[in-house]
């Protein structure tokens, strides 16, 4: 048995599409389909049905949940004899939003790189679910990003607080509240009441994102249903629409520089649920079971000094635009902490 076939195969198993599956692995058709026909010989079995539409046989279904438990024990065996290999080669694998590392790697990948010139790395970008399923499958070394329940199975490093806040325009709290613009717009600089902004049109993220759900909830206790212009599954688009008026929307706290760039007239409100900040709870995750090579464990170091150093940005604003609180440092979920001390949840 090839481990690269049996590596095509899962990949062919998750496509069911000879040319697309090609195409993604840098080879030709035929290429492809002679790893599978050896892997069925190997095996004595049929692993796809081949009409009417490609599809996987009862061994092929057996045949991928052991290859996904094979694939992993290879990369976990690399990882430990490349902390023996004079090179330090390697692969890291993380899971990353790509809005996210557009923020953070530009600072982790130089340091990173200096000391592990012959480690690749693999980003994936998918949902937070999606992402945490496959930490938990082997199928990534590193997950970072929004994680708020425990799981005994991940060790769970948090690394930032990401407060969220209400972006609005002066003109359309003008257009929307008139005379009472100046008294809510101080009221809601130390933390926003939603009730408050009940008459005005929101632009949200789509359901099922996380972001999404905790919004809804902040909505819920502010006691009614939003008045939904339109909704979007990034807030870069949101931030690009701010000058058109079309309504309030959502900022975490780490797209705030790429707000203050775009948009350096807007106001940020603090979103409040029951009297307390809201905040996504960032994080690097990554399975206990998992072998940490030496470089993988600088990587997890460096990655929580860039964040340390982003917990320290103090928010540039205007007071009676900004909330007090937030001339302070962002809060951390975690102090710089000695290295390599793992908080489990």
């Amino acid at each position: 048995m090839n481990l690269i076939s049996l590596y095509y195969f899962t990949e062919l198993a998750k496509e069911l599409h000879m040319t697309n599956t090609a195409q993604k692995l840098y080879i030709t058709q035929q290429n492809l389909s002679q790893h599978i026909q050896r892997l069925e010989q190997y095996y004595g079995v049929e692993l796809f049905y081949r009409k009417p539409k490609l599809s996987l046989t009862y061994a092929g279904e057996q045949l991928l949940l052991a290859a996904g438990r094979i694939l992993s024990e290879e990369n976990d065996l690399k990882n430990r004899l490349s902390d023996i290999s004079l090179l330090g080669a390697g692969n890291l694998k993380i899971g990353i939003p790509s809005y996210r590392g557009e923020i953070c790697l530009p600072s982790i990948l130089p340091r990173f790189h200096e000391l592990w010139p012959y480690v690749s790395i693999q980003l994936v970008d998918t949902s937070s679910e999606v992402m945490e399923q496959m930490v938990f499958d082997g199928e990534l070394d590193l997950y970072i990003g929004i994680k708020y329940t425990a799981d005994p199975h991940l060790e769970i490093l948090p690394l930032l607080d990401d407060n969220l806040f209400l972006v609005v325009s002066d003109s359309l709290m003008v257009k929307q509240l008139g005379e009472e613009c100046g008294t809510v717009k101080r009221q809601s600089a130390g933390g926003v009441k939603l009730k408050e902004f009940k008459d005005f049109p929101f632009l949200l993220p789509k359901p099922p994102m996380r972001l999404r759900k905790m919004v809804d909830q902040c909505f819920l206790d502010a006691g009614f249903v939003p008045k939904v212009f339109l909704e979007s599954s990034t807030t870069e688009l949101l931030i690009s629409l701010y000058p058109y008026d079309y309504g309030a929307f959502f900022c975490t706290q780490m797209r705030l520089p790429l707000l203050e760039e775009k948009a350096p007239d807007a106001n940020t409100f603090p979103l409040m649920l029951n009297g307390e900040p809201v905040r996504h709870r960032l994080v690097l995750a990554y399975h206990k079971d998992r072998y940490l090579p030496k470089y993988m464990k600088d990587f997890i170091d460096i990655t929580r000094d860039v964040f340390a150093d982003l917990s320290d940005i103090r928010l540039d604003k205007k007071a009676d635009r900004t909330a007090p609180f937030l001339q302070k440092k962002l809060s951390l979920t975690h102090k710089r902490a000695p290295k390599w001390h793992a908080l489990s949840f």
